[in-house]
């Protein structure tokens, strides 16, 4: 008589089950855990070292500090954040950088600026300052349609940043101090935010803004529309700081560049009270008159069918943009509505009419 095959007790078998369950749980904790430890030791490594500063492309120096410049334009995806932290000679995995964002709750808030990054700083640092929230960093923001002037009083009034930039100096003065081969600062200044180092100079950052702002305006030049009026690119650069300073309402930007692009083909005057404001300085108390209309200075484009010698402030880049494309359309006059838009016309009377609808809504009469 055979003997059959011996089984382990029905208790037994369910132990070895839970044990290889238990078994494989305590496998993947582990594995989590390492992972998560690493994925901490990954985000305090330093991405930029001395040597891949000096290899990297965006080289800047204030004294004797070195930084890597990053320049994130406004409306930048997450990815294309990534891409260009890459592009500067920071040492990341764009995947992993978008992870770490996302793990510290900053993916959706990663801020454009120009920003200078120092050798020994960590994918966390950069991502907290990316998110602005490295108190050791000082933003400084150059506002669209802000003149050379504002910019470096806003500097000096700025703690924690060094101004090196005070005293009696000159316009000329300025420009050769910022490395500006234009004989006048006015319009060079790229408008950003700037977040800087404490410490940081006004003569570097004005400096690296002026090629920021050479740059864009090359760029968008090459770009252009063949038909402009435009004999260079200067000339493009002055009407671009006029529409900046027409422009309250972003969807008008190509409108009033195309009129002072069909008012310059037909030789006509601009006629734009800022150049006239502009001119004045301080002589202007906040209220354009008809007799500063009347006085003629190389700013006044009612006096004058030329344009003015130099920008009258420092354009961003949409009203660039405006400027090297402007609306296919053959407007020669607008006005102001009152909301911030403008009201557009192709001939006097029409302009005439808007002028006089306009100005009885805002005088309440009829």
């Amino acid at each position: 008589m055979s003997r059959g095959r011996r089984h382990p007790p029905r208790r037994a078998g369910i132990f070895y089950r839970l044990r290889g369950i238990w078994l494989s749980l305590l496998v993947v904790l582990m594995t989590t855990g390492v992972l998560l430890i690493w994925f901490e030791f990954e985000a305090d490594r330093v991405i930029l070292s001395e040597a891949q500063l000096l290899k990297g492309p965006g080289l800047v120096m204030d004294d004797d500090r070195a930084y890597a410049e990053l320049v994130i334009p406004y409306g930048t995806s997450a990815p294309g954040i990534a891409a260009l932290i890459r592009q500067s000679g920071l040492d990341i995995h764009e995947g992993m950088f978008l992870l770490h964002a996302r793990w510290m709750g900053l993916h959706r808030q990663l801020h454009a600026g120009v920003y200078y990054i120092e050798p020994g700083v960590s994918k966390r640092q950069l991502l907290l300052r990316l998110g602005k929230k490295d108190k050791n960093q000082i933003e400084f923001r150059v506002v669209e349609g802000w003149t050379a002037r504002q910019v470096l009083d806003a500097y000096a009034r700025t703690p924690g940043l060094d101004f090196d930039l005070g005293g009696p100096m000159s316009p000329k003065g300025l420009a050769v101090r910022v490395g500006l081969d234009a004989g006048h600062p006015e319009g060079w200044i790229y408008p950003e935010a700037y977040l800087l180092p404490k410490g940081f100079k006004a003569s570097t950052m004005v400096r690296r803004a002026v090629v920021l702002q050479q740059q864009t305006l090359e760029r968008l030049w090459n770009d252009r529309d063949p038909d402009l009026p435009y004999r260079n690119e200067y000339e493009a650069l002055i009407i671009a700081s006029i529409v900046e300073k027409e422009t309250q309402f972003p969807g008008d930007r190509e409108r009033v560049a195309a009129v002072f692009a069909n008012r310059v083909r037909l030789g006509m005057p601009l006629q734009a009270d800022p150049t006239v404001i502009y001119g004045l300085g301080q002589k202007f108390d906040g209220r354009i008159t008809r007799q500063d209309l009347r006085t003629d200075t190389p700013y006044n484009t009612y006096t004058r069918k030329t344009l003015p010698p130099t920008p009258i402030a420092n354009p961003g880049r949409l009203a660039l943009r405006a400027v090297m494309k402007p609306a296919p359309t053959q407007d020669l006059f607008f006005v102001a509505r009152g909301d911030g838009s403008s009201e557009f016309s192709e001939t006097l009377k029409e302009h005439n009419n808007a002028v006089n609808r306009y100005i009885r809504r805002l005088t309440g009469t009829r």
